[in-house]
């Protein structure tokens, strides 16, 4: 794991314990060091991020521990941090 790459909050959600590390329960956003090839967007979607339109640098997903952690590897990842979940007013 790339703790570089990782917020403070989802570095704590993370390491969490009692956490199923295959469980899909973190919110995430993933900021990218350009768009994605074809191949980087499989690895995206294989982590749990809809990597919508081709040419975003911004993308978001619901991840497992484990797909944090293998997305944190990747060099052309820039960062990823913890999302909060929106409610209405």
């Amino acid at each position: 794991m790339d703790y570089g790459k990782l917020d403070a909050s989802l570095a704590a959600a993370v390491d969490a314990e009692g956490g199923d590390p295959e469980a899909r329960d973190l919110l995430v956003t993933v900021l990218l060091e350009r768009a994605p090839t074809d191949e980087q967007r499989e690895t995206l979607r294989g982590a749990g991020v809809d990597a919508g339109a081709a040419d975003r640098t911004v993308v978001t997903g619901t991840l497992s521990r484990r797909g944090v952690e293998r997305l944190s590897r990747e060099p052309w990842v820039r960062s990823l941090a913890l999302s909060s979940r929106r409610r209405p007013l």
